[in-house]
């Protein structure tokens, strides 16, 4: 079978095509998937640049989302049929319940092997049934992502309908927040650098578009919005010096929920404003198996769709990187196999 790999040396010039061998047939609760598509993250990006936050070594097949068709099934499998389409569970090992160290150990995409690759053989309980109305490109979304933006809303968090959120950027994380949020019945502020994009924004479900760009002080936008009070949530996914002003805009006893680091890792909080909002802060951590099933059921109930920004062939990937490191778009990055 065909794999991207990085063999030598982690690193988008070292990530070579090579030819691996086919899985073997599948144990008696395994499955075997065919890959149809993948999705690209950031932590890609960060993995290849050698500033992940987990350690990881060559050789190893990249990328954590995915989807694929289920061509083989064990004699005990009971959780698919061949022919569903399927997602692998980023964190393989974590089911339900807290994370723990045992359960975050394995990472698809590093430091275990990834999606990129023709087939893969795993477990049945290392997999979600995709939404079935979405095609495998769409599916592909979800694994990181989507799971990370549900979990922190409605699982960590406990967005509410009526409640305010604050969602920052529109990258794929930030879409699914807003489209998970407003199907819950919140009401959505997009908080973006520059405006070209506020009609997508708001045909996902944002209510109102704050265009960072266009204001010194875009915080006191978002308290306007918010009738003087602030938001009583908001996703932080830029980190760095973002992070204070966004505490500045929750209402008392709002809460953040820190999910990316694109504008660096280092986070600046003043401790009055947090004080002064009794401000909450959840740092993001993926979600379990029972996290995206869950996920799986509200995007049925609701039809909705991940945002994709552009797709790409997979003999394109080095492309499909170069427009996810560029940003400036609206959903997520894809391959298609």
């Amino acid at each position: 079978m065909k794999a991207y790999a990085y063999v030598d040396r982690v690193g988008l010039d070292a990530l070579q095509l090579v030819e691996r061998p086919d899985p073997a047939a599948p144990g008696p609760r395994e499955i075997v998937l065919k890959l149809r598509a993948a999705a690209l993250n950031y932590r890609d990006l960060a993995i290849a640049a050698g500033t992940y936050h987990v350690g990881v070594c060559p050789p190893l097949v990249p990328l954590s989302d995915g989807a694929g068709e289920v061509v083989a099934a064990g004699s005990k499998v009971t959780r698919f049929r061949v022919g569903d389409l399927a997602c692998p569970v980023y964190l393989p090992d974590w089911l339900d319940g807290p994370i723990s160290p045992r359960v975050a150990r394995r990472r698809l995409g590093g430091p275990s092997d990834g999606v990129l690759q023709e087939f893969m053989r795993l477990s049945e309980e290392e997999a979600v049934r995709a939404p079935h109305h979405l095609a495998p490109v769409e599916a592909a979304c979800l694994p990181v992502t989507a799971v990370t933006a549900w979990r922190s809303l409605y699982e960590v968090g406990a967005l509410a309908p009526g409640d305010s959120l604050v969602v920052q950027g529109a990258g794929g994380l930030s879409t699914a927040a807003i489209q998970f949020a407003a199907a819950g019945g919140a009401h959505v502020i997009s908080l973006v650098r520059c405006g070209e994009h506020q009609a997508r924004l708001r045909e996902l479900g944002a209510h109102e578009v704050v265009v960072s760009a266009d204001s010194a002080d875009w915080t006191a936008r978002i308290l306007e919005l918010s009738g003087g009070l602030g938001a009583d949530a908001a996703l932080n996914v830029a980190g760095g010096d973002t992070l204070t002003p966004m505490v500045r805009a929750l209402r008392v006893g709002g809460s953040v929920h820190l999910a990316g680091y694109a504008a660096g890792t280092i986070a600046a909080l003043d401790l009055f404003d947090a004080i002064r909002r009794a401000a909450t802060l959840h740092v993001a951590t993926a979600g379990s198996r029972h996290s995206f099933e869950s996920l799986v059921r509200v995007m049925e109930l609701h039809s909705l769709r991940p945002a994709i920004a552009r797709s790409f062939d997979v003999s394109e990937i080095q492309e499909a990187f170069a427009c996810l490191s560029k940003g400036g778009h609206v959903g997520k990055v894809v391959l298609t196999f």
